[in-house]
């Protein structure tokens, strides 16, 4: 964005910033309350194995550790969105900051030619400490002192009044930056407990995986994320058969997309990741279409919303496919029945059934 520096934009610039730190501010607290939100939501699943069979208890730890991968999922997407937070305000308050400072700087340059006013005032035998403690501390009792205003020139009382407003504008700032620095910090809590949620989650996983021999491990580690027994949720469906007959992509950027996802296959899932050398499922998103010239917000949900919904039965390669009730997870429709997306921690970006977890919605970039 272009700042301006000219005398004649300090008002524009002194009502913008504020402006920009309620939004950043109120999206903040979004934020926060969806963390709140999803942790809530992420509770830890039944109790280990040991209650039955050796098979039943193995298929039991395989739920379990898919269920904690799914909620690390949903919590990845929480400190996506806190850290995407994050960066907005911290360019919102070094925006402030630099304003502030600025705006200062002009403020006692225009407050150091009040001296000539106030020297002037004392020689026609005025108050020139009365013009400075006014001033000082009671800008609006000195503007409206008709004793005063009588002793000055227009130019003069021009140039107090310009000082004056100056000063109102400064404190406005100071209070619109205080905000946002208070929201970012706010922003930050968010951010560190999902992570420390996120981490749960994993080490929860670990454990359960260390339950079972090497060959198991592999198979639950490489799993998908499946449907959720937990959820009523099952998502769009469509006939298998029509799959078959899609249409292909339609356009350049489509393909652009597709093949730098396809360049990606094989990189690992890293919690939070948004490349180059590693994803998250909506890092991997953002990171191709970024590639196609096209930006994407950084969090599933809000890559929800980037396009244009279509039927799950008129997909097209190249589309966004959101899944879940919470739309905590994405990929994208490549052809031939098949998603590329990243996973979960301990699995690298790859394909998939484009119905193997339940279909939230499809969005055409």
């Amino acid at each position: 964005m272009a700042h301006h520096s000219t005398k004649r934009s300090k008002r524009h610039r002194a009502s913008a910033l504020p402006a920009r730190g309620r939004t950043v501010a109120a999206a903040a607290l979004t934020v926060a309350a969806a963390a709140g939100m999803v942790g809530t939501a992420a509770a830890a699943p039944a109790a280990g194995p040991g209650t039955g069979s050796a098979d039943s208890d193995r298929t039991t730890v395989k739920a379990q550790i898919a269920a904690l991968y799914r909620q690390a999922d949903q919590l990845t997407q929480t400190f996506d969105a806190a850290q995407e937070q994050e960066a907005r305000l911290s360019l919102a308050v070094e925006r402030s900051q630099a304003g502030l400072q600025a705006m200062q700087t002009d403020y006692e340059h225009q407050r150091a030619t009040l001296g000539a006013i106030a020297a002037g005032q004392y020689r026609a035998g005025g108050v020139d400490q009365r013009l400075a403690l006014m001033l000082a501390d009671h800008p609006d009792t000195f503007l409206g002192d008709q004793a005063m205003a009588t002793r000055l020139s227009d130019e003069q009382g021009r140039k107090i009044a310009e000082v004056v407003e100056e000063r109102r504008e400064i404190i406005q700032l100071q209070r619109a930056a205080a905000g946002q620095i208070s929201e970012l910090n706010q922003t930050r809590d968010a951010a560190a407990q999902s992570r420390t949620e996120v981490t749960d989650q994993l080490r929860k996983a670990q454990s359960l995986l260390n339950t079972l021999s090497a060959p198991q491990r592999a198979q639950a580690v490489q799993a998908d994320l499946g449907q959720d027994p937990t959820s009523s949720f099952t998502g769009e469906q469509i006939d298998p058969t029509v799959i078959d007959h899609l249409a292909p992509a339609d356009s350049d950027r489509a393909r652009a997309a597709i093949d730098a996802a396809i360049a990606d296959l094989g990189k690992p899932y890293v919690f939070g990741a948004e490349g180059p050398d590693a994803f998250d499922c909506s890092g991997l998103i953002q990171q191709v279409w970024r590639q196609a010239g096209v930006e994407l917000p950084r969090t599933s949900s809000e890559q929800a919303q980037a396009g244009q919904q279509v039927p799950l039965s008129q997909i097209q390669p190249g589309d966004l496919v959101i899944y879940y009730a919470g739309r905590s997870h994405i990929g994208m429709y490549v052809g031939d029945g098949k998603i590329i997306h990243a996973p979960h921690p301990g699995t690298r970006v790859r394909y998939a059934p484009l119905m193997s977890m339940p279909v939230n919605m499809v969005v055409r970039v």
